[in-house]
C-alpha cells in the first residue's frame, strides 16, 4: 500500500498512453487512451529580447472510457479546529480529480456550522477552486454536514449514477445534529458512507458505525487503496498504475515554472533539465492536466523535448510498458530588443541580387485574452532583409478571406466568444513579396477589472419576504444560523409566518453568515492588496472605494470568490471595509436566494477611460471619436451588492448606501 499523501509532488492523474501533439509532431495512440501535448504561443523569440518570449505548454492526458455508468460523489468535509485542514483538501482533490467527464461532484462542509459549497455538478475545476478556498472554523457539525450532503444527493443524484459519500473527519460532533441519525437515512436511500480517519485520536466506534450503517466502508487513514476501495463500489476499475512522465528539454529551452501539478525537476549536464511526474493511479474516463513555461535561450526550431523522453507504468494486466513521447516544435526568433546584425553593402562589381522575401513574426497581447478584450497583434517583430514592409493583411479567421488590411504593424481584433482561434498575418514588402504566419490565441470566459468599476448598479434586487427574519439588523449571527438549522431539522414555521424553511433557505442564511466572516480579514485594505485586490478609479458617493479582484469575475458566481470589495472611509479619514458586490452575465443570477439583481447596460470601453453603449461586440467601433481605441467591449452586467460590513439604512442588499459619504 503507498499513502498518496506522503508522495512529494505525486499527481492523482491518468493513464497516458497515446499522443497527439497539437502544433506538430504525430500522434501515438494504444487502445483508448491519448496524451495531447500543446504549446501557446507556438512561435516566440529569444528570452529577453521582445515579446512573448515565454510559451506554455499543457500536457493533458485522458484515460479509457468507462464501462459502468456514471457517479454522482458528495464530499462532506471536516473543517473544524480538532483536524489538519490540508490533508482534508488533499484527500478532496484526490478523489475530484479521479472523476471522468461524465461524472458529478458536491461539496458540503461543516465546522461551527454546516454549508452547501457546491451542488453536484461536472465542473471539476470549479470543485477544486472550491476545496483551495475552504477556510477553518471550531466547533464541529458533523451530523449537520452529513444533512446537507444528503439532502444534496438524494434530491439532485441522477438514476443512472452510482451514489456515493466520501467523509473526511476525526468523528467529532460537539454541536448540531445526531451524525448516526443521518447514516441512518443514508442506508434508507442506499446511498453508502465512506468515513476517513483524519488523526490518531479519531473517534473509530463512531466513524465505523457511520459506515456499517449505511452499508459503506471505514478507512482508518487515507492511501491509494482506499481511494480504489471506495471507486471499485461505483464499478469503475483502474487502468493503470504507478505512471512516471520524464520529459528531457531540448538544450535550447529553459523552464520557467510550472503552473498546475508542478513537476520535479533535475539537471542532466550540460544546461539540460529533466522534468517528472509521478501519477500513482489511473481509472477508466480519468483526465489530468499539467501546465508548465518555458522560454528560449536562442533562435531556432526546437522540439519541445529530447530522446529518452518517456511514459512507464503497469498496465491493468499488470504489465510493465515504456512508451517514447514524441514532442511538439517551438519556433523561436529575434525580438526587436536584440540588435540586427550589420548589413554588409554589395560589392559594386557584384550584379545585382533578387528580391528577398519578408519574414513574418506576430505577438498579440493580453497574454491571456478573455472574452470581450480587443486583442493587440503587434507584427513589428516581422523584417525583410532587402527593403520595408508596406502592407499588413489579417485574418481574423484563417479562412482564407483577409479581414483586414494596414499599413501599421499593429491591429486589433475584439473577441466575443471563449475558443481557440487561429489568426493568420500576410506581409508584402516594396518589391510585392509576401510572407505568412499564423498565431494561435486562446480566449477564456471573464470580464475586465475596470467592467466592474464602471458598472452604474441603482435599482435593487428581488429578497425573499421570509428573510427579514434573519437579517432586518443587517447582520446575521452564528446564533441565527444555528436557530435556522434547528428549525429546518424540525420542520417549523418561522415566527409569525406560515413558512417552512427550506434547505436553500438555510443554506442563503449560513453563507450570508458565513460571507461576513469570509471578508473580515480585508478590514486592513493591504490585505486585500496582498491577496490580489487592485484599487480601481476613484470613490464613488454611496456606494465607496471600489478594490477588484480580475480573476473572481471568471467562472460562475460563488459567495466565497466576491470580486469586488467596497471600502468606506471613516471619521478619521481611513478606509473601512463596508461590503461586498458579486458581478454576473446572466439575467437570471442568483445568490443567498436574491434574483433580478440590477443591471448595466452592455458597453464598449477605450483606452482613455471613456464608455460607449454597444449591444453586441459587433457593435463596438474599434476607435471612439476622440481616437482613442477600443480596450474591450462587455455584454450586460448583473451587480448584487451586500453590505456584510456596515448597516444600510435601506437595507442589507440595496445598491447604495447612504451611510457611505463622500470623504
Amino acid at each position: 500500500m503507498r499513502n498518496s499523501l506522503s508522495l512529494h509532488g505525486a499527481l492523482i492523474g491518468f493513464l497516458l498512453v497515446g499522443l497527439i501533439v497539437a502544433t506538430s509532431g504525430t500522434a501515438q495512440q494504444t487502445g483508448d487512451t491519448k496524451i495531447e501535448l500543446t504549446v501557446n504561443p507556438t512561435q516566440i523569440v529569444v528570452k529577453g529580447t521582445g515579446t512573448p518570449d515565454v510559451t506554455t505548454v499543457t500536457l493533458k492526458l485522458t484515460g479509457p472510457a468507462i464501462t459502468g455508468g456514471p457517479i454522482d460523489l458528495m464530499l462532506v468535509l471536516d473543517r473544524s479546529a480538532s483536524v489538519e485542514l490540508e490533508p482534508v483538501k488533499k484527500i478532496a482533490r484526490a478523489f475530484i480529480e479521479s472523476l471522468s467527464s461524465d461524472d458529478r461532484v458536491g461539496i458540503a462542509s461543516f465546522a461551527d456550522t454546516a454549508q452547501l459549497d457546491l451542488a453536484l455538478s461536472t465542473d471539476r475545476a470549479r470543485a477544486l477552486q472550491i476545496i483551495d478556498g475552504l477556510r477553518p472554523g471550531v466547533q464541529t457539525a458533523l451530523g449537520d454536514g452529513l444533512m446537507l450532503g444528503l439532502f444534496e444527493i438524494t434530491k439532485n443524484s441522477r438514476a443512472n449514477a452510482a451514489k456515493l459519500i466520501v467523509l473526511p473527519t476525526d468523528g467529532a460532533s460537539n454541536v448540531g445534529g445526531d451524525p448516526l441519525v443521518q447514516a441512518q437515512r443514508a442506508a434508507e436511500a442506499k446511498i453508502p458512507i465512506f468515513p476517513i480517519a483524519m488523526s490518531p485520536a479519531a473517534r473509530r466506534q463512531v466513524l465505523s458505525e457511520i459506515a456499517r450503517i449505511s452499508q459503506g466502508l471505514f478507512f482508518t487513514s487515507f492511501s491509494d487503496d482506499a481511494l480504489e476501495s471506495v471507486l471499485r463500489r461505483a464499478n469503475r476499475a483502474v487502468s493503470a498504475r504507478f505512471l512516471t512522465i520524464t520529459q528531457i528539454l531540448s538544450e535550447a529551452l529553459h523552464y520557467e515554472g510550472g503552473l498546475e501539478k508542478a513537476p520535479l525537476v533535475a539537471s542532466v549536464g550540460r544546461g539540460v533539465l529533466q522534468l517528472t511526474w509521478q501519477i500513482p493511479l489511473l481509472f477508466q474516463g480519468g483526465s489530468w492536466q499539467t501546465q508548465y513555461r518555458l522560454s528560449a535561450l536562442r533562435e531556432g526550431s526546437w522540439a519541445i523535448h529530447q530522446p529518452p523522453s518517456k511514459l512507464v507504468y503497469t498496465d491493468a494486466q499488470g504489465r510493465s510498458v515504456s512508451l517514447e513521447l514524441p514532442s511538439a516544435t517551438l519556433q523561436v526568433g529575434r525580438g526587436p530588443g536584440q540588435p540586427q546584425p550589420p548589413q554588409q553593402p554589395e560589392p559594386p562589381s557584384q550584379p545585382a541580387t533578387p528580391n528577398q522575401p519578408p519574414v513574418a513574426r506576430v505577438t498579440f497581447a493580453p497574454e491571456a485574452p478573455i472574452t470581450g478584450d480587443a486583442v493587440k497583434f503587434d507584427a513589428s517583430s516581422s523584417t525583410d532583409p532587402d527593403g520595408k514592409i508596406t502592407k499588413y493583411e489579417w485574418d481574423w479567421t484563417n479562412d482564407g478571406t483577409f479581414d483586414q488590411t494596414t499599413t501599421e504593424a499593429a491591429a486589433r481584433h475584439p473577441f466575443g466568444n471563449a475558443g481557440e482561434f487561429t489568426v493568420k498575418l500576410r506581409i508584402t514588402d516594396d518589391q510585392d513579396a509576401t510572407a505568412e504566419t499564423t498565431i494561435t490565441v486562446r480566449v477564456t470566459e471573464g470580464l475586465r477589472a475596470r467592467a466592474a468599476f464602471t458598472a452604474d448598479f441603482k435599482s435593487d434586487p428581488t429578497v425573499p419576504t421570509w428573510m427579514s427574519y434573519y437579517i432586518d439588523d443587517g447582520v446575521v449571527t452564528d446564533e441565527e444560523v444555528r436557530d435556522a438549522n434547528a428549525r429546518f431539522a424540525a420542520d417549523v414555521f418561522i415566527p409569525g409566518t406560515q413558512y417552512r424553511l427550506t434547505a436553500e433557505d438555510v443554506q442563503a442564511i449560513i453563507q450570508i453568515n458565513q460571507l461576513g466572516k469570509l471578508v473580515d480579514k480585508y478590514r486592513d485594505v493591504k490585505t486585500a492588496e496582498t491577496d490580489g485586490y487592485v484599487k480601481i478609479g476613484t470613490f464613488i458617493a454611496e456606494v465607496g472605494q471600489l478594490y477588484v479582484k480580475e480573476a473572481f469575475l471568471r467562472g460562475p458566481v460563488a459567495f466565497e470568490r466576491p470580486p469586488v470589495l467596497l471600502y468606506a472611509v471613516d471619521s478619521e479619514g481611513n478606509l473601512k471595509l463596508a461590503g461586498v458586490r458579486f458581478i454576473a452575465t446572466d439575467a437570471n443570477a442568483t445568490l443567498f436566494q436574491v434574483t433580478k439583481w440590477a443591471s448595466h447596460a452592455a458597453a464598449a470601453h477605450f483606452e482613455d477611460g471613456t464608455e460607449q453603449a454597444a449591444a453586441a461586440i459587433a457593435n463596438a467601433p474599434l476607435r471612439n471619436a476622440q481616437g482613442s481605441p477600443l480596450a474591450f467591449w462587455h455584454p450586460t452586467l448583473y451587480g448584487l451588492t451586500v453590505w456584510v460590513k456596515s448597516i444600510n439604512p435601506r437595507g442589507l442588499f440595496a445598491s447604495l448606501n447612504p451611510d457611505v459619504k463622500q470623504p
